[in-house]
């Protein structure tokens, strides 16, 4: 199907909002919709983009039923992700993308996915990491004989919240590894600063490691207490390296071909040294990518797995540290399937 042929409505027209009716018109897709509690914001939304102001809606399932779209984009804040997502899939969108979380609780998602299931509805969950080169391009480096395989992955993240932002780098851990996360530790902590979406919305700050089936692993520091900065150092075999995502620059040390095959306690051998740059963190792009993805029929993140497996790991995170950092199997989180956390 050609995007031409794809009417789009947007609900929610904040600032994720209007990048995504960016990314539907730069796709080629007729934006038929725009909804957002605040009338006025969907009008301005609608103006910013030229295009006329009876696409703007104060009522999202108004929307829905009045242009009947064949993709809807859930731009919201998690509370209502499950209420709209349902709604689209029964109004007979064919295309649904959401925002991360992909919903407030398990059992939310479980009803989004059923939904979607029922009524043939694809869904998607912007978790883009597969569609940015800060990720695919270091994707394509692991495992090649100068890098060896990926060891352990480190994530220096400030406070950039668990629900937020950290819930990505599980979809770039699962990305990079091609495994899910078996297992997660927390240590959240009890400071907590004031939710730039809200006072109503609660996430949280701390350090947290995920560890794969066969022992790969991730460590995240978002401390309350850092703020600047956005590092991810990939620890492999014969190699680190390491990524600026704001700036974009990229340091590779990596061992002299001659000695590779030396143990690892040799660490301290000659090395090269190569630096590049890529592009800095971009949203409409990779979030175009997302979409040429389902459309097209390639591998997406889907909210079967990519966002399940997210949402699940954010919820191991809570247990955890609710059991001061004891090590929680994400396959155990289906016994908190009604928890309901108060994410934006």
């Amino acid at each position: 199907m050609s995007f031409q042929d794809i009417s789009c409505a947007v609900i929610g027209a904040g600032r994720m909002g209007v990048r995504h009716v960016d990314a539907a018109r730069r796709l080629g897709m007729q934006v038929v919709g725009i909804a957002d509690l605040s009338f006025d914001a969907a009008k301005a939304a609608a103006t910013a983009q030229g295009l006329d102001e009876t696409v703007a809606f104060g009522d999202a399932i108004k929307m829905l039923s009045t242009v009947k779209p064949q993709a809807v984009v859930v731009a919201t804040t998690a509370p209502s992700h499950c209420q709209l997502v349902i709604a689209a899939a029964e109004a007979g969108a064919r295309y649904i993308l959401c925002e991360k979380p992909l919903a407030s609780s398990l059992e939310e998602a479980d009803r989004m996915l059923e939904a979607c299931a029922r009524t043939g509805a694809q869904l998607a969950v912007n978790h883009q990491m597969r569609f940015m080169p800060q990720y695919s391009r270091i994707k394509e480096l692991i495992g090649s004989d100068r890098i060896g395989p990926l060891v352990s992955v480190l994530v220096a993240g400030s406070n950039f919240g668990l629900a937020m932002n950290a819930s990505h780098y599980f979809e770039m851990f699962r990305y990079m590894t091609d495994q899910s996360v078996s297992t997660v530790q927390a240590w959240l902590e009890t400071e907590r600063l004031a939710n730039p979406r809200g006072p109503q919305f609660d996430d949280r700050s701390g350090r947290l490691l995920a560890t794969t089936a066969n022992g790969t692993s991730m460590f995240m520091d978002l401390s309350v207490g850092a703020g600047h900065g956005l590092q991810c150092i990939y620890i492999c075999r014969n190699a680190q390296i390491s990524v600026d995502e704001l700036s974009g620059e990229v340091r590779i040390t990596a061992r002299q071909a001659q000695y590779r095959e030396l143990p690892t306690t040799r660490y301290g051998m000659p090395a090269d040294i190569e630096r590049f740059a890529i592009e800095p963190v971009d949203t409409v792009v990779p979030t175009m990518g997302v979409w040429q993805a389902m459309v097209n029929g390639d591998v997406y993140p889907q909210g079967k797995d990519a966002g399940i497996h997210a949402l699940a790991c954010l919820v191991a995170a809570h247990a955890s540290s609710e059991q001061r950092g004891a090590p929680i199997k994400v396959e155990q989180t289906a016994l908190r399937r009604h928890q309901r956390f108060e994410w934006a």
